[in-house]
């Protein structure tokens, strides 16, 4: 099944997991997620049996963690943090580490297996996940083994990630749609992608972009950028043309760029 098709069937990404890894199919040798999605099911038996009686959130969490990140031994990857198959779930699974969106994908996956309204938290630079109970929120952090986060983290974390140059707002602490959860995993390999100057996957990835987010100018502006890297004229312009029609405002850098390629050599 492709992006697409699995858009089709599951337009708000429900099916985190497995979107997570549609969302990256180019750079899987095997994009099927039944594998991942076999997995996590198995998991989840597993701590439905743990799960406590009478019911306690907070330890029915502390046993969530625990398998994820003690037994299981998941862990953020600090030490190759830009290798991209820290963004890939299969890979993620296989090697026990990742990224903290990948991570948080599987904490916020296996957690509404067990029931809980889980959701994610798109922090500037460091994605974290959250549990939903009525209007409360609580945060934790899966690339630091599913540690709670309040203000005072997210602001610690936000401040690690941007080196102090963005300024932490409480409003940074809403959960994002799952949609949302996968332009952002996407985008994180598309950014390594670019700055690599690896244009055939940056490809894929800005078109995935644009998949996910048909109406971001950004992301159409993107892809004009990779095809004319890849000498490709044509393409180019009808993103940009595509670009120019969603961009809420001016931009010169699109002007400039259709002006060179609309003039007549």
């Amino acid at each position: 099944m492709s992006l697409l098709e699995y858009l089709r069937l599951d337009p708000q990404c429900r099916n985190l997991a497995e979107g997570a890894i549609h969302a990256v199919a180019p750079a899987l040798e095997d994009p099927d997620p039944a594998p991942v999605v076999m997995q996590l099911n198995e998991w989840a038996f597993t701590l439905a049996g743990r799960m406590p009686l009478p019911w306690d959130t907070r330890k029915a969490l502390e046993a969530l963690n625990d398998l994820l990140f003690v037994e299981l031994g998941f862990e953020g990857d600090r030490e190759t943090y830009d290798d991209p198959l820290n963004a890939l779930l299969p890979a993620v699974v296989a090697r026990r580490k990742g990224l903290p969106i990948a991570l948080s994908i599987l904490w916020i996956d296996l957690a509404r297996r067990l029931g809980f309204d889980a959701v994610g938290v798109g922090l500037p630079g460091h994605f974290i996940s959250a549990l939903r109970t009525g209007p409360t929120l609580t945060c934790f952090d899966p690339f630091n083994r599913g540690r709670a986060v309040g203000e005072e983290g997210g602001a610690a974390l936000v401040k690690a990630a941007s080196a102090g140059r963005i300024v932490f707002h409480p409003d940074m602490l809403r959960p994002v749609s799952d949609r949302q959860i996968l332009v952002r995993l996407v985008r994180n390999l598309h950014l390594r992608f670019m700055h690599a100057e690896d244009w055939e996957e940056a490809l894929w990835t800005a078109t995935h972009l644009i998949l996910l987010n048909p109406l971001d100018a950004r992301a159409h502006k993107e892809r004009a950028f990779v095809h004319l890297q890849r000498d490709e004229p044509a393409p180019a312009l009808r993103d940009l043309r595509e670009a120019l029609r969603l961009s809420p405002d001016y931009d010169p850098e699109i002007q400039a760029w259709l002006q060179q390629l609309e003039s007549p050599s």
